[in-house]
């Protein structure tokens, strides 16, 4: 009767690769490299600007406005800056096993945040909500790829 030998070698290799992948600075790294490679890069995406009428919503407003452009302080049309997208005005803050990400400009609320974006805004520009919901598919494929290169490097 003929006898079979199995031998199962690359265990140690395995179980390497799990404890590189399982060490404590990796959720961190998947965190920053899908904010520098996914998330900052749509943020710096501007959509094309709506030229629609500002609307007032009180007579102090359009008295604001009307003194505000008399002055100089405002220009019509509003020249875009393209400052709320620049990845310099967002800072990183590691927070638990991932990153929070908070602009450095005061009016980002007004125009990014779910909830507290500004009329005038709305259906123009995506929210923070958008953005991560349409960043899901690729931060995956970053993460993936981070893995792959730490478990790549656990062999012999």
């Amino acid at each position: 009767m003929p006898t079979l030998t199995f031998t199962i070698t690359g265990v140690a290799d395995a179980i390497d690769a799990l404890d590189r992948v399982s060490a404590p600075g990796v959720p961190q790294e998947i965190a920053q490299r899908i904010a520098k490679e996914v998330v900052l890069p749509k943020l710096a995406q501007y959509p094309p600007a709506s030229r629609a009428k500002q609307p007032f919503v009180s007579d102090k407003s359009r008295r604001y406005f009307f003194a505000a452009l008399r002055s100089g302080a405002l220009v019509v049309p509003y020249r875009r800056s393209g400052a709320l997208g620049k990845p310099d005005n967002w800072s990183q803050t590691p927070s638990g096993d991932g990153l929070t990400l908070t602009s450095q400009m005061e009016y980002s609320d007004l125009v990014r945040s779910k909830g507290r974006q500004a009329n005038y805004f709305r259906g123009t520009w995506p929210t923070d909500v958008d953005i991560a919901e349409s960043s899901e598919f690729d931060a995956s494929l970053v993460a993936t790829s981070v893995l792959v290169e730490i478990i790549g490097g656990a062999g012999p």
